[in-house]
C-alpha cells in the first residue's frame, strides 16, 4: 500500500496519517506523495511554471526527474517546463521538517 503512494521508508503513523486522515488529490498519472527527512511532505497544490519557479529546488527536482525519465533534449524539456499549467501541472509539496520544496510533473 505504501508503494502506491510513494511512501516507502516512513513510519506506520505517517502512512496512516496520509492514507486515512489527509485529504488527497487527483492526478492525471499515478499520484504519489513525496517524502523528505523521512516524513511525508505537505501537499501545497497543483502549480504552473510561475509558481514552481518561485521554488528553485523543486524546479530542479522536476528537471532531474524528467531527465531520468528520458527527456534529454534540453530545449524540449525547458519548453515543457515553461508551459506547465497548460495541460500539465506540477504537484508542489513542502517538507514539514526542513521546509524544502519538492515537486513532480503530472500530465492530465
Amino acid at each position: 500500500f505504501a508503494d502506491s503512494y510513494g511512501l516507502d521508508g516512513v513510519s506506520e503513523d505517517v502512512l496512516y496519517e496520509v492514507t486515512r486522515r489527509t485529504p488527497g488529490f487527483h492526478a492525471g498519472q499515478d499520484p504519489h506523495w513525496l517524502v523528505h527527512c523521512q516524513d511525508a511532505a505537505a501537499f501545497l497544490g497543483e502549480v504552473g511554471y510561475t509558481e514552481l519557479a518561485a521554488h528553485p529546488e523543486a524546479l530542479d527536482q522536476v528537471r532531474a526527474d524528467m531527465r531520468i525519465a528520458g527527456r534529454h533534449d534540453e530545449d524540449q524539456l525547458e519548453y515543457f517546463l515553461t508551459h506547465l499549467g497548460e495541460g500539465a501541472t506540477a504537484m508542489l509539496f513542502r517538507c514539514t521538517v526542513c521546509a524544502t520544496h519538492l515537486a513532480y510533473a503530472d500530465a492530465s
